[in-house]
């Protein structure tokens, strides 16, 4: 767990890192699916792209490792293994279930929107808990919810390295 200290007292900020200690996984998966929903994919680019690379499923793979960062499951691996076991990551999958090696290649390509995701997903899940509504959150709160996130990240790079070599 990460944990952000205050300014006024010694307490800390712990996320879990499996955020469903604090949502429904049901819940979750709703909210990451409009956050990918609320993307341009209306680029001319992308479209293209798209239309020539029809296996690639770049919805379904943000959708599948941002549950799987939200939930603590790391390894691309596993994410792979729930496609199958786990009704709620089955469901993500609306076309093939991507390899292992896929997902690993997709989130080196795409940090940085996984990163701006999961961020949203963050925020989404602390005003649910604290019951915050649409209020600004403080700098250096979003600033932690970014370094979260980061975290997650490169506990997934690690943990499939980690698996590579095994």
């Amino acid at each position: 767990m990460t944990g952000l200290q205050t300014d006024t007292a010694e307490e800390k900020l712990k996320i879990p890192l499996d955020l469903t200690e604090w949502c429904q996984k049901e819940t979750l998966l709703a909210w990451i699916k409009e956050e990918i929903e609320a993307l341009n994919w209306s680029n001319p680019e992308l479209l293209a792209h798209l239309s020539a690379h029809p296996a690639y499923q770049p919805r379904m793979w943000l959708c599948l490792l941002t549950l799987g960062y939200a939930t603590s499951i790391f390894e691309s691996e596993e994410i792979v293994r729930l496609c199958y076991a786990d009704e709620t990551f089955r469901s993500v999958c609306t076309e093939a279930v991507p390899s292992s090696r896929i997902l690993g290649r997709f989130r080196r390509d795409n940090r940085g929107l996984l990163k701006w995701l999961l961020t949203q997903i963050l925020k989404r899940v602390l005003r649910e808990k604290f019951t915050l509504g649409d209020v600004l959150l403080p700098a250096g709160l979003r600033r932690f919810l970014v370094e979260t996130a980061n975290v997650r990240l490169d506990i997934a790079r690690h943990v499939d390295r980690a698996a590579q070599g095994a």
